[in-house]
């Protein structure tokens, strides 16, 4: 009796929804930050001007998401991204790497290859990929930067490094995915973690996905990559509720309910890797329709700051999530995407970052 007791509490314990071993990350995606310091770009706490990532790291962060586009130098190359995490591993910053794949944006709407990748066979990718992946996990150990998390491809619902799907009616169709474009995916993201275990064979690694308000295309997603045996410790997701069309599916119950679906079903933590609410109703740019308040909370700096204390307190009391990740809380000088930003244009200090800490 006591041995079928045992195993029923086993497989009990499988089916349950594995809890993260870390801390919760309370994190930010950085990365335009040394390029803004190039053009004489400054932040500032209570009028005081100071170093950024010490700024970030008195605010409560205390893991940086770095943005890593293949190839060494220009934006985002490795010998940026170094820069990066190395500036925010000395202020007491962890950093986590986002291994693109790709050679400029990849996300959502698009994922290229890159150029050198683009005409390789499909067996001669796989081996480019794992080689590539090996080398900057090497790199980041070398370089004496700790660097025991990664994600592999960003927003990779509809595909990876040229593997693609642009047809809107095939995106959407879970079952196509599965027969068309995830097997295609899946070698790549095998390659990608084989390599980076190569060099670092404790990591830890997250797929991003963007759809968090469509919890079974991610757990058809994740269950599908488990199946083919990729190693997923935590199922990541983009979160800008301004962004969405229905108001139901702007608010901070909803996404709980889609987390702890999602959970239920792939037995991870999520970590929400991008998120943001705007302090105004109006701005230009790509992102100019994600100006859709959340019931409750008002499109100015007072909302945002209300958001963001809502937001971070129902995260951190949801034993589902992992951490979350305010995006490009340091960009203030774009008009696309200053109203997101943590600074106002002169570079001070908005209410919502003083929301960050526990």
């Amino acid at each position: 009796m006591l041995f079928v007791l045992a195993i029923l509490l086993s497989l009990a314990a499988s089916r349950a929804p594995a809890q993260s071993t870390r801390p919760f990350l309370t994190g930010v995606d950085a990365n335009y930050s040394l390029d803004m310091e190039k053009r004489g770009k400054t932040w500032s706490t209570g009028g005081k001007p100071g170093d950024l990532f010490a700024i970030l790291k008195s605010a409560g962060v205390d893991t940086m998401r770095i943005r890593l586009w293949t190839g060494d130098d220009g934006a985002n190359g490795l010998t940026y991204a170094t820069e990066v995490a190395r500036r925010s591993q000395a202020a007491g910053i962890k950093p986590y790497v986002v291994i693109f794949l790709s050679e400029n944006w990849a996300d959502m709407v698009k994922q290229p290859a890159p150029a050198i990748w683009k005409d390789l066979t499909p067996a001669a990718k796989l081996t480019a990929i794992e080689a590539y992946t090996e080398r900057v996990a090497k790199h980041f150990a070398d370089a004496k930067i700790d660097v025991d998390l990664f994600e592999i491809g960003n927003e990779i619902d509809f595909g990876l490094c040229g593997e693609f799907e642009e047809e809107w009616s095939h995106r959407v169709s879970i079952e196509y995915m599965r027969q068309t474009i995830w097997p295609k995916v899946l070698p790549m993201i095998l390659a990608a973690e084989a390599g980076v275990k190569k060099a670092r064979p404790n990591a830890k690694f997250i797929l991003h996905l963007a759809q968090w308000n469509n919890p079974d295309y991610c757990i058809a997603f994740h269950q599908f990559m488990l199946a083919g045996g990729a190693q997923l410790d935590y199922a990541g997701l983009s979160y800008f509720p301004t962004a969405a069309a229905k108001p139901e599916e702007r608010t901070l119950d909803f996404l709980k309910a889609q987390i702890d679906k999602i959970t239920a079903a792939v037995h991870k933590p999520v970590i929400l890797c991008e998120s943001g609410y705007p302090t105004a109703a109006n701005f230009p740019g790509q992102f100019a329709e994600w100006n859709k308040p959340v019931e409750g909370y008002t499109l100015d700096e007072p909302g945002q700051q209300k958001w963001i204390k809502d937001y971070f307190a129902a995260a951190r009391n949801n034993p589902n999530i992992a951490g979350v990740f305010c995006w490009s809380p340091e960009w203030y000088d774009s008009e696309m995407w200053s109203a997101f930003s943590l600074f106002d244009g002169k570079g001070n200090a908005r209410l919502g970052l003083g929301e960050l800490k526990k």
